[in-house]
């Protein structure tokens, strides 16, 4: 198994980073980052499916351990399994069912449900079965007979504990309500979870009271198979909008592609989350794709998300552990615990204090069915006898109680209802944060109650009556001392990728200059997300990064025009550089995204810090990318060309009755000049063009047809259209209405030059178009497209 490339090491990295100030202890920081557990994209798990991998994962979080699920090669019957603690070190838990009708088991997902495990599954693809297990590991049993319902099956439960279940279809995703975990109510079309083709890979998870959805499209075998999501205010069946930042995981790479089919995952510290995927290794040699599990760590900034990948080939740190954990909790035996009588109850508590932001995880069942086992309760922020604060259980009311004990008194803080059919024998997860002065309970994965209350950490544990037969199980209990996404500022970056600029290293001095306050992170910026600010000069913000490899790195920022020239510092290590940032009209508010220039970086981690020298500067994200290759002229048309194009006089035709494009060059490339020269042999009734700055190009028969992402200087019978393309959506942004006749020849040339595009027609010395695009993709490869025309093209080439 390719995994742990570095010495286990057992080393807090939250702990580490809170406590270094100065350039020693950041030397220390950093070779600590070093040290710590690494592990590399695609893993290798023993006892995977042979010659067909893992594809579709799934994860189970139960218990503070997790369960994987994937799909099963198309002639075996049967589901595998493997469970981790740390989402590194997988073990194999062999077939969990051998039932007959899992042959080729596509996509099984597991949820949790008051003692039960119900897995979902499409067989082959002929439709979705349901099967039961009281264990993660099974024998799951099937339950139903054949419910339908397309492929990729997947189930979300909503804070009132009614469930949804989501499948694939070629108009988008699918969404079906369900009275009970084996009834399906009539599809739903979820219109803006839509790929522009066959959608599937679902998956729905609500966090800071905001539904997510990720779906993938379009096949398979596509290189561009790859991951989008959409967001949501109001429930799991929407309206949901889609992030400018989608798709939000996609690689074309030839070593590296076909990424795609995720699920989501709470990390073990309990604040962060995890995205598992699949990528694509080709065909098996019975014809089925082959394909490995990835793993990396999202980060979310408001509505948005983006993942820190995704990452290939590259020892990225494992994920963070909890700060204080104990798979099970004996009173009496288990070191690090104590256990106290307070009057008619038993208090259970560790010795282990959080800090004030925390979030905690206890999972219980009662041992018997008695009246005084009915009271279940969870202690948080405990500083004695006298003071603390509890969550007690109540199965007769079916209510979650938070209670304050102050100095003996006890106060009612909130209640709220539990589904009426809970089982306390059943284990149960109770979670709860508390985080800018508020708390935070979750019972089950559901959130239940906000309480506006200002608390200080404390110690964690249970309390029972002192009357119950037996004292509950108490099973995985932990605590970190991370909420709301604050783990996001400590971890580590992947460079190439984008930095989120609130989340820069907490500690004055070490992540934010002396005259910049911890506790405002920023302006709301026009995505729902949050943005940095840096108002005046000697102003700065570190990040902590990992360069993959050393080399060029060019830069984008996605930022507030300013009035006003700026000069901005970036450093890494021993690597430091100046930008000029100009000004724009500051009246204009307009977020923009530009490159700012390019950089070298070394290998390795380092400390990121972004300064102003000059002015001030509002920014949501930084970007890195590769910018090695350097720049070369292209002479003529390019040699590699896809599909019908015909040699002819120099050029190349090709004919209306298809949709074809080729590209050349790198996607490293910026700014540049295409020139070509086309003819029309028969009357357009259809477009063709060129393309720029294009990105992530695919190629298969079944998916969408524009797998790019770059602008088309589009030309048909009309006239000239400039359009920005991002993977079957097209954008028109600007228009100009020309005379365009067949047997005819036409030159046009087209310029981009940072955020600006210029397109030149017929050797003309001013535009017929320019366009300052504030929102500009910064760069990428050129190339030719026909969209069912003939056309020939004539002299193509490229050049500064």
């Amino acid at each position: 198994m390719k995994r742990l490339v570095s010495a286990m090491v057992t080393i807090c990295l939250g702990v580490f980073l809170t406590s270094c100030q100065g350039e020693g202890p950041k030397r220390m920081e950093l070779e600590r980052w070093r040290q710590v557990p690494t592990y590399s994209n695609p893993m290798e798990l023993a006892e995977e499916w042979e010659d067909y991998g893992i594809g579709d994962p799934f994860v189970l979080r139960y218990n503070g351990m997790y369960y994987l699920y994937c799909s099963t090669q198309d002639d075996q019957i049967g589901v595998k399994a493997w469970s981790s603690a740390d989402l590194v070190n997988w073990k194999p838990e062999g077939l969990v069912t051998e039932e007959l009708i899992t042959k080729g088991a596509y996509a099984p997902e597991v949820v949790y449900w008051n003692g039960y495990f119900y897995m979902y599954t499409s067989p082959g693809g002929g439709g979705h079965y349901v099967l039961r297990s009281q264990s993660p590991t099974g024998p799951f049993t099937v339950q139903t007979d054949n419910l339908g319902m397309s492929i990729d099956g997947s189930v979300f439960i909503d804070d009132d504990g009614k469930w949804y279940f989501t499948h694939a279809s070629g108009r988008g995703i699918l969404a079906n309500e369900m009275s009970d975990p084996y009834t399906f109510g009539p599809d739903k079309l979820i219109p803006e979870a839509y790929l522009q083709h066959w959608t599937e890979g679902s998956s729905i998870w609500k966090r800071e009271g905001k539904y997510l959805i990720t779906y993938t499209g379009n096949h398979v075998f596509s290189t561009g198979y790859r991951i989008q999501y959409s967001i949501s205010d109001q429930g799991p069946l929407g309206p949901y909008r889609t992030l400018e930042n989608n798709p939000f995981v996609i690689s074309t790479d030839d070593k590296f592609n076909g990424l795609g089919h995720s699920s989501t995952v709470l990390g073990p510290d309990l604040d962060s989350y995890y995205l598992v995927y699949h990528n694509l290794e080709g065909a098996s040699t019975s014809g089925p794709p082959v394909r490995k599990l990835n793993i990396d760590r999202l980060q979310f900034n408001g509505d948005r998300m983006s993942l820190l990948g995704p990452t290939f080939a590259m020892s990225r740190p494992v994920a963070k552990m909890p700060d204080f954990s104990a798979k099970e909790v004996v009173p009496g035996s288990t070191v690090g615990w104590k256990q106290e009588q307070l009057r008619d109850k038993t208090i259970v508590v560790s010795d282990s204090t959080t800090e004030q932001a925390f979030t905690a995880e206890y999972n219980f069942r009662a041992l018997s069915t008695d009246e005084s086992s009915s009271h279940i309760g969870v202690v948080f922020a405990y500083e004695n006898e006298r003071n603390f604060m509890f969550t007690d259980v109540d199965s007769q009311s079916h209510e979650l109680i938070v209670q304050r004990v102050n100095e003996g008194k006890m106060d009612l803080v909130g209640k709220a209802q539990i589904p009426k059919e809970t089982d306390l024998t059943k284990l149960h997860t109770i979670r709860v944060t508390n985080v800018n002065g508020k708390i935070q309970v979750y019972w089950d994965n559901m959130h239940k109650l906000e309480v506006d209350r200002q608390i200080a950490g404390g110690k964690i544990g249970y309390i029972y009556a002192s009357a119950s037969k037996s004292a509950p199980a108490m099973l995985f209990t932990a605590y970190s001392n991370d909420a709301g996404g604050s783990s996001d500022y400590e971890t580590v970056k992947p460079v190439p990728g984008s930095v989120e600029a609130v989340h820069y290293l907490k500690d004055k001095n070490r992540g934010y200059s002396d005259s910049l306050a911890n506790e405002h992170r920023g302006i709301a910026a026009d995505d729902g997300s949050m943005a940095a600010v840096l108002p005046k000069a000697g102003d700065w913000l570190q990040y902590p990064i990992q360069v993959k490899q050393a080399g060029t790195y060019g830069i984008d920022l996605d930022m507030l025009p300013s009035d006003a020239e700026t000069t901005i510092e970036i450093a890494a290590g021993a690597e430091k550089q100046r930008f000029i940032v100009p000004k724009r009209n500051k009246a204009d508010q307009t977020w923009e995204r530009t490159r700012i220039g390019s950089m070298a970086l070394k290998e390795g981690y380092a400390n990121l810090k972004i300064k102003v020298v000059q002015g001030s500067l509002s920014f949501k994200t930084m970007t890195f990318y590769p910018g090695d290759e350097a720049f070369s002229p292209i002479d003529n048309v390019p040699k590699r060309m896809v599909g019908m194009w015909i040699p002819v006089d120099g050029g190349y035709e090709t004919r209306s009755h298809e949709y074809i494009k080729t590209f050349a060059g790198s996607e490293d490339w910026t700014d540049y000049r295409m020139d070509a020269e086309f003819i029309f042999p028969t009357t357009p009734t259809s477009d063709a063009g060129l393309l720029i700055r294009s990105v992530h190009e695919s190629y298969y028969p079944h998916q969408v047809q524009d797998a790019f992402t770059g602008y088309y200087a589009s030309v048909n019978q009309d006239g000239l259209s400039l359009k920005k393309v991002n993977y079957g959506k097209q954008e028109i942004l600007k228009t100009v209405p020309l005379s365009i006749q067949k047997d005819t020849s036409y030159r046009m040339n087209v310029q981009v030059t940072g955020n600006r595009i210029r397109v030149y027609w017929n050797g003309s010395t001013d535009p017929v178009l320019d366009y300052l695009d504030p929102r500009a993709y910064t760069h990428g490869k050129i190339g030719l497209l026909s969209n069912h025309s003939d056309i020939i093209f004539h002299q193509v080439s490229v050049s500064k």
